[in-house]
């Protein structure tokens, strides 16, 4: 750091406070940052841990990043985190019990900042109070804080959008998962808005693994259209689920959305400028991120207002919906 101060013509105080992320000027941090350029400097992450008594790393738990919702939000946390100064672990738990569990006892053993987690198993168990949690998609109880959207007005929404569209006879596409508050509540607003407006509806909910999930809606689909149930509106609780319906539908010549309109959950995309085909209900993923980060922080410095947010989603149409006429 002494280095670094002379090189940059600053006192080696403003090079502390640029390591550790205190506002200084621009003139100085630029002077900085070509004299650690030219230098070769590299921060020794922990002894200024262990001077501070304060962690830089946030461990994040997910099911899986093959999912283009758990990437984009991947992508927004670590941004949100940066800002904070600090850095992102990112732990795929490939949905196994044991797997998240070993990821918390890591946590606890490495003294981090803390985690946030979307996870869909048993560990509350293992949280202890002094380990900073944020949930994402999942209520565990009053002293676990968490962040989600507004599931159950999604599934609301989605039935609105379809009876907009002359769309009498709807289909719910879910999947039975424990503890999955955020899948139980987009089938609870689905549900709802059937019975308020009087719609026929039908949910296909199935417990099968993920991989073999694809393989019981197609089977589910056709025997409906070989005993002549036809559905002209189909909600489908992910995107990807969704995904699933399209292809089946083609596979099919049915025509969407002449035929059967639908509407997924998410609008996640896999890359920056992609243009997304099924309409859907959209999560405000960047959001979702930025307040997972302010609750934890909250958590960390002891708020004693620590509130759980619920975000509002809205409809995004594109190409697997009709259009209206204004």
């Amino acid at each position: 750091m002494n280095d670094v101060a002379k090189k940059a013509g600053v006192s080696r105080g403003t090079v502390s406070n640029y390591i550790n992320n205190v506002k200084i000027k621009e003139s100085s941090k630029q002077k900085i940052e070509e004299a650690i350029k030219e230098l070769g400097y590299i921060p020794n992450i922990a002894a200024r841990e262990l001077k501070t008594n304060k962690a830089s790393n946030v461990v994040f738990i997910l099911p899986t990043v093959w999912n283009p919702f758990f990437s984009e939000l991947t992508y927004y946390l670590q941004l949100e985190l940066k800002k904070i100064g600090k850095k992102m672990l990112l732990c795929n738990s490939h949905d196994d019990y044991l797997t998240e569990i070993e990821y918390i006892e890591m946590a606890k053993q490495n003294k981090v900042y803390g985690i946030i987690s979307v996870s869909y198993s048993n560990i509350l168990p293992y949280l202890i109070k002094n380990l900073p949690y944020v949930a994402i998609e999942r209520y565990y109880n009053e002293s676990i804080p968490y962040v989600t959207s507004d599931n159950i007005n999604g599934g609301k929404l989605a039935v609105k959008e379809l009876y907009k569209r002359k769309c009498n006879n709807l289909l719910h596409i879910t999947r039975e998962i424990e503890d999955n508050k955020a899948l139980n509540d987009r089938k609870f607003g689905f549900e709802t808005a059937c019975k308020d407006l009087n719609l026929n509806y039908t949910i296909f909910s199935s417990n099968c693994k993920s991989s073999e999930f694809r393989k019981e809606v197609d089977k589910f689909i056709k025997e409906s259209y070989n005993t002549n149930i036809k559905f002209d509106g189909i909600f489908c609780a992910t995107d990807r689920y969704a995904e699933y319906v399209v292809e089946i539908l083609e596979e099919m010549r049915i025509k969407i959305p002449q035929d059967v309109q639908i509407i997924g959950f998410d609008g996640a995309k896999s890359y920056p400028n992609e243009h997304l085909k099924i309409s859907t209900i959209k999560q405000d993923i960047e959001k979702l991120a930025i307040e997972a980060v302010n609750t934890l922080q909250s958590v960390v410095n002891k708020s004693d207002t620590i509130i759980n947010k619920v975000l509002p989603v809205n409809f995004l149409e594109v190409e697997t919906t009709k259009k209206i006429n204004l």
